[in-house]
């Protein structure tokens, strides 16, 4: 009896082993970033910035609901990589990625998945207008002209986090 059990838990073990890694991406620690004010300056997104230190999430960095592109290197191609990659630090260097509502209910713990039939942010974070996300060569000068590496549009998600 125990054979069975110990081979079953095996079993199981390597057959969600791969899901579970390949959610687990390897990065920097957040100490390692600036400070939110910063990220906004360098990536060109003071308007996300602005909304979320009006929000009642204005104590929250990026990285708490955000994979930095540090940490997708690995993983993904340069074309791939997002800031919409939702996702979270835990321990050393090991950034955790989710999909669907799994960043929001990690604090909103009020919440369940199973009752939700939307994306939180479908309606908490409405969609008006285009951000323009830039990455630059050289962090100590504006996010213009030459200094920028990579130009990329995404549709503006409301920061503020409307409560209904």
């Amino acid at each position: 009896m125990k054979r069975i059990f110990f081979i079953a838990l095996t079993v199981m073990f390597l057959e969600f082993s791969p899901v579970l890694a390949d959610n687990v991406l390897k990065g920097p620690e957040p100490d390692t970033f600036p400070a939110t004010e910063n990220c906004a300056k360098c990536h060109n997104i003071s308007k996300i910035y602005d909304e979320l230190s009006q929000s009642p999430h204005d104590s929250m960095s990026c990285l708490e609901c955000h994979v930095p592109g540090t940490a997708q290197q690995d993983k993904y191609k340069a074309d791939e990589r997002s800031f919409c990659r939702l996702g979270y630090y835990e321990g050393h260097e090991k950034w955790i990625e989710t999909t669907g509502n799994e960043v929001c209910l990690r604090c909103h713990t009020d919440r369940t998945s199973e009752t939700l039939e939307k994306n939180c942010w479908e309606c908490h974070m409405p969609v008006n207008g285009i951000d323009d996300f830039v990455l630059v060569k050289d962090k100590t000068l504006p996010a213009t002209g030459d200094n920028i590496r990579v130009h990329k549009e995404f549709p503006h998600s409301s920061h503020v986090f409307m409560v209904h």
